[in-house]
């Protein structure tokens, strides 16, 4: 692999595939795979389920790659949504609502004060867009990757090589700082 292509961001990534780089899709898929298969063997409870969700979702990011837009949010958020949004349709495949058996959303999603804002409407997407950019850096890094990745403390910590305690203070600081700007939206968006 090109080493100019691990050092890349994600955004330099997606620009490669948007052109057809398929060792840019590789470099996507060895950052994310995990977090992508974490999110939807956690929701799907079985190893081949999510592996083949796993295949799909990236599968959909090469072939949908044109479609994601910077200002939406960043990379890392498109890939898990989509992640999300594949599970969520494998469930329903699986005849979870033959058996009238309702998706409860909130068990569904461990992110669920975040991830039921980011869902519907543009707004919500915006607002939560916007709440995530205020934040120091450092503290949206470690809520994108624990959040929106699902990623454990540990983890986190290791792919930021930062002490534990390190990422939990600024997971715990950025989660406030995010509910005090995201408050007066959050009932007017419901």
């Amino acid at each position: 692999m090109r080493e100019e292509l691990r050092a890349g961001t994600d955004q330099e990534l997606i620009d490669l595939i948007k052109r057809g780089d398929k060792e840019a899709l590789r470099e996507i898929y060895s950052r994310f795979s995990q977090a992508v298969y974490n999110m939807a063997f956690r929701m799907l409870r079985d190893r081949e389920d999510a592996e083949e969700v796993v295949q799909e979702i990236f599968l959909q990011v090469w072939n949908k790659a044109q479609t994601y837009e910077r200002g939406r949010g960043a990379v890392s958020t498109w890939i898990i949504n989509i992640a999300r949004s594949r599970s969520i349709d494998k469930l329903r495949t699986l005849g979870y609502r033959d058996k009238n058996t309702e998706l409860d959303e909130e068990k569904l999603n461990s992110n669920t004060d975040f991830s039921r804002i980011l869902e519907d409407r543009e707004e919500k997407n915006n607002v939560i867009f916007q709440a995530l950019s205020a934040l120091p850096e450092n503290q949206r890094a470690v809520i994108e990757l624990v959040y929106f990745e699902g990623f454990t403390h540990v983890e986190a910590a290791e792919q930021l090589k930062e002490p534990v305690g390190t990422i939990k203070t600024r997971l715990r600081l950025g989660v406030i700082k995010l509910k005090e700007k995201m408050a007066p939206y959050i009932k007017e968006l419901k």
